[in-house]
């Protein structure tokens, strides 16, 4: 198996990756190579079918959140994949979501189709209708079932391999299955896969899985926060996962109406030319010279969250906003000698207690999460879209009353990259509210709001 987004380069495929992990000797231990895909993926994989053709391998073809696709996406997929010549189609519940009603639907598209090659199912159990959704589709002449057993998987797992057993003829259990699944239940104990309430609401809503697992890992939140968190999550575009769609759980804050920082960022950015530094290769790639900038220009570095390559002695400021970073980075912040600026006064009093942050070592600017596409700024606290630090950072230099903002270190994002995290939306609020025109960065960028110095 294969994430075809590993082979795809700023939407190019590269093929070398694929040689790399399959050439001629170790093929011949292979009968067939899987391809995971979300449907739009699927058209830059030519070069990789020819490839695997030559080295005469059977090809399978993984098509991801099926139960989200279009009628008129599956039949260009479909169309797409007769012309290769592709052997096996595989349905994969990402989400969880399909019903056998659903199921039944795509099954029609794909025979008006006239689909010759074999059909497989990957079925997760988020509804618990893994089992219901596997065995209507051997019904309907699939080839291909996955299944694991006690249903191992990430978060509310797949289908159970003890359940889909039963249904076949003349299947008996043996002493070793028994001892198997035994060792299996100590992991599920151990590790806790498997359906449960918040998977479940997760599918109904079109919310990745892994969103629920984040959830559920993190000790320091209340069941009651888990749903809070979820029926945020809810209102956006949350399908695939991305740690930053976690900013709309509002619960992280304390107060919605008036949250106020205890520190006033105007102490230290007045009248100073400030550099803003995110984690990209290029700003690594050109580190030397960005530190010989920094330095000739007398720049007030502002790093976000716990970027580290450049020189510690030249970064004034950290600046961190996301409970989930602040959380899993406590250890790293603790090392750090320059000022960590976090809106502490903004979340609630369990998560204050969790940090271990002393006031010493930080200022609190406060900030709170509220409607898209809407910022502002104070003196002591700011209000965001989300809890991007870069948006955090600007609003630092807003309230501060800098003489002037630079960037560098932001690369940017394809829209289909799975880190695409709006920071050129939040941009381009911020351009257009506060500073009237794009913003300068030092090093190269994808982002169309910044200009390269």
């Amino acid at each position: 198996m294969i994430n075809a987004s590993n082979l795809i380069v700023n939407n190019k495929l590269n093929r070398n990756i694929l040689k790399n992990l399959i050439n001629k000797d170790n093929s011949k231990k292979l009968n067939f190579v899987r391809f995971a895909c979300h449907f739009n993926e699927v058209f830059h994989l030519t070069g990789c079918f020819n490839y695997l053709r030559s080295l005469k391998l059977k090809i399978f073809i993984n098509i991801m959140q099926i139960s989200e696709i279009q009628s008129s996406e599956l039949n260009n997929v479909l169309r797409f994949l007769t012309l290769n010549n592709i052997d096996t189609l595989y349905l994969a519940d990402s989400l969880g979501s399909l019903t056998p009603i659903k199921l039944n639907k795509i099954i029609n598209i794909i025979r008006s189709n006239k689909w010759k090659g074999d059909l497989g199912i990957h079925a997760h159990n988020n509804l618990k209708l893994a089992l219901k959704n596997s065995i209507f589709a051997i019904s309907k002449n699939f080839k291909w079932v996955d299944c694991t057993i006690t249903g191992m998987g990430r978060g509310p797992g797949n289908l159970r391999t003890e359940d889909i057993l039963k249904f076949i003829e003349n299947y008996r259990v043996t002493n070793n299955f028994v001892k198997i699944k035994n060792n299996f239940n100590a992991l599920k104990n151990k590790y806790g896969w498997g359906p449960n309430r918040y998977y479940r609401f997760a599918a109904e809503k079109k919310i990745h899985p892994t969103y629920v697992q984040k959830i559920l890992a993190n000790k320091r939140y209340s069941k009651n926060e888990y749903k809070k968190i979820l029926i945020c999550l809810s209102k956006s575009n949350a399908k695939k996962f991305n740690l930053y769609k976690l900013s709309n759980s509002v619960n992280f804050i304390a107060d919605k109406i008036k949250v106020k920082g205890l520190w006033t960022p105007e102490k230290k950015l007045k009248g100073k030319n400030v550099l803003i530094l995110g984690s990209g290769k290029n700003l690594k790639e050109n580190l030397k010279k960005i530190e010989s900038h920094i330095k000739e220009k007398n720049f007030f570095v502002i790093a976000l969250n716990t970027f580290s390559s450049v020189n510690e002695k030249l970064i004034g400021l950290r600046a961190m906003c996301h409970p989930f970073r602040i959380t899993s980075d406590i250890t790293k912040l603790h090392k750090y000698k320059s000022k960590l600026v976090i809106p502490l006064s903004s979340y609630s009093k369990s998560f204050k207690n969790s940090t271990g942050i002393q006031r010493s070592n930080f200022y609190d600017y406060g900030m709170l999460i509220g409607k898209t596409n809407f910022v502002s700024v104070k003196k002591n606290s700011c209000v965001l879209p989300n809890p991007l630090a870069v948006g955090y950072a600007l609003s630092l230099c807003i309230a501060g009353k800098a003489k002037s903002t630079y960037l560098a270190g932001f690369d940017g994002y394809e829209k289909s990259d799975p880190d695409y995290d709006n920071t050129e939306e939040l941009l381009k609020i911020f351009e257009k509210k506060y500073f009237k025109k794009k913003f300068v960065s030092l090093t190269k960028s994808k982002f169309k709001s910044l200009t390269l110095i």
